[in-house]
């Protein structure tokens, strides 16, 4: 058992991104449309997906109607994407969030200096851009143009209006991304919006709630904790923050402990996940934090955390450290063993009305060379499709399971070069992997954002050296943002 690591989360290798001064606008570009809360859906809006975009060079003609979801592959080691391509052609890029509309449309956010193709419209003169494509991810349906780089993004559900968090602040915009409802100051790091509308923003060390048409509700500061996520569910009424306290008191010092929290819309805590008290933790020393929460498509509250080692409160129960957690184990690739400090993935399933933990799994790599010793695997995206199916995505130190014979559309992949950027699917029970591969050809990367539901699955991804895989139909991209798209399951 690891029982001490020897280095803190906080001196983990991270994900950077530069926020340096973006291309001015096309002129060609539409001009900006800055309304109220009270403005249309249809104002300003482009036309329907059905109508002919713009000719894009690299992007293949391809239905705008939803995919048809198709069954796993017999191998997690395999996957065909209909779409993966680098957007921009800057080194500079990278796409940071994605989800899926409700007409199967791929909503892409991030930082992107040269798009070409698509309806153009700029709200903003400036790096960040929202990318608007068709289910398979080859046909580029819009491209808007905003002043701060797109830090997040997430697609209401039930109307398509697209909230998004930039260095510049939190905005509402419509379901084309052609005008903002409403803009709230303030760099925003994440950003979630419920059924009903709700959208919350982590900002700075708090967390943002607003209605639909931008009206501020509360402020949530949760004491003496760093805030790393948000989540909303309208259907209990409540707002989930995670991330996690450094404590210098106890058994475990210093020890950092990760915690999941729910409030309600106006600000009051109304349950909390692990969050122990350090006299608590016994020998339970090692590091951990609670990087991102998310609602499913299925209803349920689900969170990827991060710990150092092996010895943490992940496996434990979520509400009393002196149970054990649901937690399944598969394979060595899920059980948390020989691990030293290597930094190790950990997904969970809530129930977000109560917070009871209802299944939960560790994610490591492992190093075949050195006796199977565990190695780093980190979380940037977490969520569900309708079925329960949990889909993860982050960056991965040599090596996931059976790296060696990760193909994508049929083609086997160069060998790892460091830092692979990888997807997981898992079965609703956890028991089984239905795909877990990598988009690194002999690059470097991590993604950033996944999205799975009505027949559609995507990543978005930032590379740090390429290449990274590319479908033949990619056209000639090579910038620092990355999409991959392909069929959801049935």
């Amino acid at each position: 058992m690891h029982r001490r690591h020897g280095r803190p989360l906080l001196a983990a290798v991270a994900v950077t991104l530069a926020l340096t001064a973006g291309c001015g606008a096309d002129p060609a570009d539409t001009p900006a449309r800055w309304t109220g809360p009270s403005t249309p859906a249809s104002a300003g809006a482009e036309p329907t997906p059905g109508g002919t975009p713009a000719a894009v060079t690299g992007f293949g003609a391809a239905p705008a109607s939803c995919p048809r979801p198709a069954p796993a592959a017999r191998s997690s080691s395999t996957l065909d994407p209909t779409a993966a391509f680098h957007p921009g052609r800057t080194a500079t890029d990278s796409a940071n969030a994605v989800d899926t509309a409700p007409n199967c449309e791929i909503v892409v956010g991030g930082r992107f200096t040269d798009v070409r193709g698509g309806t153009r419209t700029t709200l903003g003169k400036g790096p960040g851009a929202v990318l608007r494509l068709d289910g398979t991810g080859r046909r580029l349906l819009g491209v808007t143009r905003l002043a701060g780089v797109v830090e997040d993004l997430e697609v209401h559900r039930e109307g398509g209006e697209i909230a998004v968090a930039t260095d510049r602040g939190v905005a509402l915009l419509d379901p084309r991304a052609t005008t903002a409802r409403w803009q709230r100051a303030g760099a925003a790091s994440r950003v979630a919006v419920g059924a009903a509308g709700t959208v919350a923003a982590v900002v700075g060390g708090a967390v943002r709630v607003y209605d639909l048409r931008g009206a501020a509700l509360a402020t949530i500061r949760p004491d003496g904790r760093t805030v790393s996520d948000v989540a909303v569910d309208d259907r209990s009424g409540l707002v989930f923050v995670s991330g996690y306290r450094q404590v210098n008191a106890g058994t475990c010092v210093p020890v950092q402990i990760a915690y999941v929290h729910a409030y309600d819309r106006r600000g009051a805590l109304r349950w909390r996940a692990y969050d122990h008290p350090a006299e608590k933790l016994g020998d339970l020393c090692a590091d951990s934090r609670a990087e991102r929460v998310s609602m499913g498509r299925d209803g349920k509250l689900y969170l990827a955390g991060v710990t150092d080692g092996g010895n943490s409160i992940f496996g434990r129960s979520a509400a009393d450290v002196t149970r054990p957690a649901p937690n399944v184990v598969v394979d060595k690739f899920t059980q948390p063993f020989n691990t030293g400090n290597a930094h190790q993935t950990y997904l969970a399933r809530l129930d977000p009305s109560s917070g009871r933990q209802l299944a939960g799994q560790h994610l490591l790599a492992r190093i075949d060379s050195k006796g199977d010793r565990g190695n780093t695997v980190t979380p940037y995206a977490v969520t569900a499709d309708e079925r329960g199916r949990v889909y993860a995505g982050g960056v991965s130190a040599y090596q996931i399971a059976d790296r060696s014979r990760v193909a994508l559309g049929g083609r086997r992949l160069a060998p790892y070069a460091g830092g692979d950027a990888w997807v997981l699917v898992l079965s609703a029970d956890l028991k089984r992997r239905l795909t877990w591969v990598v988009f690194t050809d002999g690059g470097a990367g991590a993604v950033r954002g996944v999205t799975a539901g009505s027949g559609v699955a995507a990543v978005a991804a930032r590379v740090d050296k390429g290449p990274f895989y590319r479908t033949r139909d990619a056209g000639p991209g090579t910038g620092g943002g990355y999409l991959a798209a392909w069929p959801g399951l049935s």
